[in-house]
């Protein structure tokens, strides 16, 4: 199922790509709608860079490596459009402030996930030693422990408790990593 998503995502991002040659733009005030223009002004931008960059198939070396999920960290480069999308949305809106309240829960949550995605990972890296680390689940007695969801929970719940240095225990590192 994992693999049917990567291949979904990929398509995407081509159609974006073979979009984004198609999307007019400003030139002296005045729309530019020449496929040819149009198709030159992209090649040279900034933005086609990043796209070829986020596309690059790095998937095909987890045929050699084995599971690797940082293989797809590249995909990450594209979220460049999503800072576009909110100034568009922000300019056009008849409540700016509303959308920038909830641009900024959204950010806020995004940073959430990303700190308790980060937090388990780390955790995993160090073999779930410490007392700061996720608890292990193959170790943990109880069968809650091992369900996906929990998993996500507790390690946003501690990473957040850590970030916003609320948590009660102030638990030393004992590796450098940590």
């Amino acid at each position: 199922m994992w693999i049917a998503f990567d291949g979904f995502s990929d398509l995407v991002y081509l159609l974006d790509i073979a979009i984004q040659f198609r999307t007019g733009y400003l030139e002296q005030g005045l729309m530019v709608c020449d496929a040819n223009k149009l198709a030159g002004h992209y090649l040279r931008s900034r933005s086609f860079l990043m796209d070829i960059v986020a596309l690059t198939p790095l998937d095909l070396l987890q045929l050699q490596l084995g599971f690797a999920p940082l293989l797809r960290f590249p995909r990450f480069i594209k979220v460049y459009r999503c800072y576009r999308f909110y100034y568009m949305v922000e300019s056009r809106t008849i409540y700016p402030n509303l959308w920038r309240v909830a641009n900024l829960i959204h950010i806020l949550l995004l940073l959430s996930h990303w700190f308790g995605c980060f937090h388990y990972m780390l955790s995993e890296f160090e073999d779930f030693r410490g007392a700061w680390a996720y608890t292990n689940p193959h170790k943990a007695n109880n069968s809650e422990w091992r369900a996906i969801t929990r998993k996500y929970v507790a390690s946003v719940y501690w990473s957040t408790l850590t970030l916003t240095t609320i948590g009660g225990d102030h638990v030393t590192p004992s590796s450098n990593l940590q």
